[in-house]
């Protein structure tokens, strides 16, 4: 029989791995909330005292709301800072917030843009010093706080359950739930409280089995009072030892049990009251609130339109397995673990009956722990913006146990146990391993000799910015488009400039667009002021284009970089020779929807052109001393160049009195790009002319290279000149 100590190992070092992992893939600061967390240590180590809210280092500091927290967490994280020596002199020069972040509900639903803050990745590497230097190492005293949780939920759910693979499954939901080895990884007080949390959670159950005594309720308001020192909803702990003392005292039914209830309650809340009862205190005499609550919704922010308590549920769920200040996880990440907490929910449904008594006591006061948690929640989301699902981190061993009993119940067998296991190992090694670095790597940096483009080009941003060459590849059916471009500094660059990639119309003098993506390079990850001359930096992106109005049509793929706070691009240089302030990479052709042909304009004959195109409608509408032709085209067979359409008036006589020739659509869908079954709407306006009677209204097509027109017929009748009449039109 394996001893516990050697199953809970290889669980607590793979988690203190991971951890480790995420803590150096996160760059520095774009873990939840970890600026602020970091300042009040910062502080606390420099003044060697507690922030102030509204004093003058609240600006020297960046600590914000984190400065109404629970101390516990900052004086003992501080207290390492100043036993290692570690100095953050620097830490303002490296908190230094982006001008543009893909944040929010109305952020673009792709890997881009989502550091929040500015990082040079060759100055972030290691070895760290200063700030860096300070940061990695709360990282590291975070996660190994958390290896404690990871230990204690083994521990706990041996003592409660009679299957040891109830203990190690529950173990692996928590070591390898990647929110919590997120969390884990970073500069947070959940990484005291969760694991104070735990072991507060078995001291309970160490009570009910030992039974409640004067030093177990001393020692369990002790433990409820640091918990709560390290986060309000630590003192949650208090009211599940009250309700537990309750629920084993509860059979005896008498006034000496009612009275070592009353007795017992106030030896806890007296143990809690004597760890944390000066800092409220504190509280109450600098804001007239000792929870320090009122200063922090100050600045966090309040409600001012009520939720429904369970609203934001669904942003709890998956905050609470994977996400980052800025973005979720693609939603098919979050499907695992919801079949897993049905799986868990199925499985009590099914095992009660055959459950024990004791092991009922269990899950009832797990769940109810759960409730307590969930109900803090939901009064803190209701005050403010806060549905991330790490607030109930707290109750993660619960949860993890409940999930790991009602799986074990509901399948025996090893094979599919082990089974889920690995799929755990896997979202958490697949997290930081493609999703994390989707969102915050910077793209790679290699020797300019070594890359190979597609599309090798010699153009010049400016003076310093030289675009190498470039990879596409459009895939239009399915929305997706592939752009790598391989930039080179020829300079160090003193500004972070913006790139602009763009699908404008084709149209000379016509700005409309049909999609853009603007950031700095690298998805947001690599500023210009990080690169380093000579080597090139392969820039690659992956767009999915949203839906729109506009019709099947061409679109130019342009390319611009520009200085954000001027709002001035740089002139673009081919060679020598300057070529405005943006670079057409591409002519694309992009489908969209079918247009609305004039259903009065139909033709009842067959019209082609050239056996390639045919015209379906044709409408001509007098506006003031103008005529607006509507044509409808169809395309039949691809033709290898881009024609034009002429549209000409010609009086009684048949001299010709104006003309509207022009390319389709004004330019914006040539000929060459067209595809057997596409319909373009072509609307030309002949200027300055009425109709009179007599007049007629001819279309045709021909090059504009020779001049030579496309074979015209009527019904497989040629058309003399190759010229359609389309008004008046004869029967």
């Amino acid at each position: 029989m394996k001893r516990p100590y050697s199953e809970v190992l290889p669980l607590a070092l793979a988690f203190l791995g991971l951890g480790l992992v995420y803590g150096i893939v996160v760059p520095p600061f774009e873990n939840l909330d970890e600026p602020g967390h970091f300042e009040v240590i910062r502080y606390i180590a420099d003044a060697g005292r507690l922030p102030i809210h509204g004093t003058p280092e609240a600006e020297d500091y960046l600590y914000r709301q984190e400065a109404s927290q629970p101390p516990l967490y900052y004086w003992l994280s501080a207290a390492l800072v100043r036993m290692m020596g570690w100095r953050a002199d620097d830490a303002l020069a490296h908190i230094r917030f982006k001008s543009r972040v893909a944040c929010g509900p109305g952020a673009p639903m792709q890997y881009d843009n989502r550091a929040v803050f500015y990082h040079n990745p060759h100055q972030e590497a290691f070895p760290w010093h200063g700030t860096l230097l300070m940061l990695h190492g709360l990282r590291i005293w975070s996660t190994l706080l958390q290896t404690i949780t990871v230990v204690a939920t083994y521990f706990l759910a041996r003592r409660l359950f009679r299957f040891r693979r109830i203990a190690l499954l529950a173990t692996a939901i928590v070591a390898f739930n990647p929110q919590f080895l997120f969390t884990a990884s970073g500069v947070n007080n959940d990484n005291l409280v969760t694991p104070l949390s735990t072991v507060g959670l078995y001291s309970v159950f160490v009570a009910l089995e030992k039974g409640f005594s004067w030093r177990q309720s001393l020692v369990l308001g002790l433990i409820a009072g640091l918990a709560g020192m390290s986060k309000l909803s630590g003192w949650l702990l208090l009211p599940l030892a009250i309700l537990a003392m309750a629920v084993a005292l509860w059979p005896r039914r008498s006034w000496r049990a009612l009275g070592q209830f009353a007795s017992y309650s106030m030896l806890m809340a007296f143990g809690a009251l004597m760890v944390s009862g000066g800092w409220f205190w504190r509280n109450w005499r600098l804001y007239g609130d000792p929870t320090a609550l009122q200063p922090m919704l100050d600045l966090v922010g309040r409600r001012t339109i009520p939720v429904f308590p369970l609203a934001e549920s669904g942003l709890m769920f998956r905050s609470f397995w994977g996400q980052i200040p800025c973005a979720f996880y693609p939603e098919a990440f979050y499907l695992p673990y919801l079949l897993l907490i049905c799986g868990g929910v199925a499985g009590w449904i099914w095992a009660w009956p055959h459950l024990s008594s004791g092991e009922r006591r269990a899950g009832l006061i797990l769940g109810g722990w759960f409730l307590l948690v969930f109900t803090g929640w939901v009064r803190w989301d209701t005050m403010t913006y806060a549905a991330g699902g790490r607030l109930l981190f707290p109750a993660l061993p619960a949860v993890a146990i409940l999930m790991a009993v009602g799986i074990l119940y509901l399948t025996r067998s090893r094979w599919i146990v082990r089974g889920i296991g690995i799929v755990l190992v896997l979202l958490a090694l697949a997290t930081v391993a493609w999703i994390l670095p989707a969102f915050f790597a910077p793209p790679p940096v290699r020797s300019a000799d070594t890359v190979l483009p597609a599309n090798p080009t010699d153009v010049i941003f400016g003076d310093a910015i030289r675009l190498l060459g470039y990879d596409l590849e459009a895939q239009p059916e399915r929305r997706f488009l592939d752009v790598a471009l391989y930039w080179q500094a020829t300079v160090p660059i003193t500004r972070d400039y913006n790139i602009a990639l763009q699908l404008v119309s084709p149209i000379p003098g016509d700005n409309t667009l049909r999609w853009t993506y603007d950031s700095w390079p690298g998805r947001g990850n690599y500023p210009t002021t990080a690169w380093q001359p000579g080597l090139a930096v392969v820039d690659r992106y992956r767009f999915r284009l949203p839906d729109t109005d506009f019709p099947t049509q061409a679109w130019d793929l342009q390319l611009g970089v520009y200085d954000e706070e001027t709002m001035t691009p740089l002139p673009v240089y081919v060679g020598d020779t300057p070529a405005g302030s943006r670079w057409i990479l591409a002519r694309l052709r992009w489908p969209g929807k079918e247009p609305s042909c004039p259903e009065e304009g139909r033709l009842t004959s067959n019209i082609r052109f050239g056996g390639a195109v045919a015209l379906t409608h044709a409408q001509v509408a007098p506006e003031g001393e103008d005529i607006r032709v509507i044509l409808c085209w169809e395309s039949l067979i691809p033709l290898s160049q881009d024609e034009h359409v002429f549209v000409h008036l010609y009086d009684a006589d048949g001299r010709l009195l104006q003309a509207g020739d022009g390319p389709p659509m004004g330019g914006a869908f040539p000929t060459s790009l067209w595809q057997p079954g596409d319909r373009v709407l072509d609307v030309h306006i002949l200027r300055g002319v009425t109709l009179r009677p007599g007049n007629r209204i001819a279309v045709g097509w021909y090059s504009l290279e020779n001049g030579e027109r496309l074979l015209a017929t009527v019904d497989e009748e040629a058309v003399e000149a190759n010229s359609v009449v389309i008004w008046p039109v004869f029967p």
